[in-house]
């Protein structure tokens, strides 16, 4: 076998310094940042490493062969800017929002999205769609909401299906099958006017199928709302995007009841984000999270490793029934067995253990409601009803 003139001969390549080198000799120019960040992810560079001696040759033609593949499917062009330099395309995500910082994380946030929008400019899949269907250049804000409108189908047309495959089909052959479910894929996207974020049904293959697509790689690879996404690639303006994102649960109702247990603060929070911020933005979203959930009426009030033991000890229990006498005297005789908590209280009284018990059950699920006598009568009457 001639050996190629840029193989090191008889040693494996286990350096991804030489690799590159190697690389750049045999394409005449250097492999882009972009390029060796696409062939580090698909693990092209490890094949390359583990690659034995005479496998070494056949591995660097195809990864060349690859690399310039990609380089005529999408070919660089120069950075297209922005309609609008002076503006940014904020959040608007209906679920989320962006919690306020300091001055300090703002300027960085401003300088973060402004480096990514020049980073995503030199997208070659972006490009492409650019110079196939924007010809003319970059469209003003004011034009993307007519300029959408034009290139919207029939809904009909977008209809897609998942289907189950049964055992033993092959790639080719008819897809007979159980239709799982029918859906569409919308196209979300930022227009001036509109405060929220603006939705249009797409069909595959179309123009707007293929910006819907391609707005939901950005979104994931650049930190960026898919609506914020696709107007950037229309108009270049720059997505701003938020250091702490914050999404409030939404009341959750499951046969007809309030699952209040089950809602939930994230936040989506970038490194460079400040701790206290991070503090601030959660007690904000769940003062307004509880001010919410009790219409106005929240009441705070903190449980007690006594409360929230005999909360647990009762739940099962109760819900199966047993009589509260019953599981006040088993309670009774558990609690000198429990030497971790030191602090747990016995009941003389059948009635003060079952208002004991469900209040803290209550608590539990329903925090910052069930304090004061009514919601005390409210939540015995409800478990004698259930009985």
């Amino acid at each position: 076998m001639t050996a190629h003139p840029w193989v090191l001969k008889s040693k494996p390549v286990v350096d991804e310094v030489e690799i590159r080198k190697w690389l750049t000799k045999h394409l005449r120019g250097a492999v882009t940042e972009r390029e060796w960040a696409f062939l580090q992810k698909k693990r092209v560079v490890g094949q390359l490493q583990e690659a034995a001696d005479d496998e070494l040759q056949e591995e660097l033609d195809s990864c060349a062969s690859l690399i310039k593949d990609m380089r005529a499917t999408y070919p660089d062009v120069e950075p297209a800017g922005s309609t609008s330099p002076e503006q940014t395309l904020a959040p608007v995500s209906v679920s989320s929002r962006s919690a306020d910082v300091g001055a300090r994380s703002a300027a960085y946030s401003l300088a973060l999205s402004e480096n990514v929008a020049a980073e995503a400019d030199h997208d070659r899949q972006v490009a492409a769609f650019r110079k196939k269907f924007l010809p003319g250049g970059l469209i003003q804000l004011d034009q993307v909401e007519g300029w959408i409108a034009e290139r919207t189908g029939r809904g009909e047309d977008a209809q897609q299906a998942q289907v189950r495959i049964p055992p033993g089909w092959e790639p080719g052959q008819p897809l007979p099958g159980e239709v799982i479910e029918v859906f569409v894929d919308r196209l979300a996207y930022v227009a001036p006017g509109y405060d929220r974020v603006r939705k249009v049904v797409v069909a595959p293959g179309t123009t707007l199928g293929w910006l819907h697509r391609l707005t939901i790689g950005l979104a994931v690879s650049h930190g960026w709302e898919p609506a914020q996404a696709a107007t950037w690639v229309l108009t270049g303006v720059t997505p701003l995007i938020g250091l702490i994102r914050v999404t409030e649960g939404a009341q959750n109702i499951r046969e007809q009841n309030w699952t209040a247990w089950s809602e939930r603060i994230t936040l989506d929070v970038h490194p460079a984000a400040a701790p206290d911020e991070v503090a601030d933005a959660y007690r904000e979203a769940r003062a307004r999270l509880d001010h919410r959930r009790t219409d106005g009426n929240y009441r705070a009030r903190s449980q007690s490793v006594r409360q929230l033991v005999l909360a647990r000890f009762v739940a099962r229990p109760r819900a199966q029934g047993i009589a509260w006498d019953t599981l006040r005297k088993k309670w009774n005789s558990w609690i000198p067995q429990q030497n971790e908590y030191a602090d747990l209280k016995r009941f003389e009284s059948e009635n003060a253990f079952r208002r004991a018990g469900l209040l803290a059950c209550k608590r539990v699920l329903y925090r910052g409601l069930f304090a004061g006598r009514g919601a005390t009568a409210a939540a015995i009457a409800a478990d004698q009803s259930r009985r």
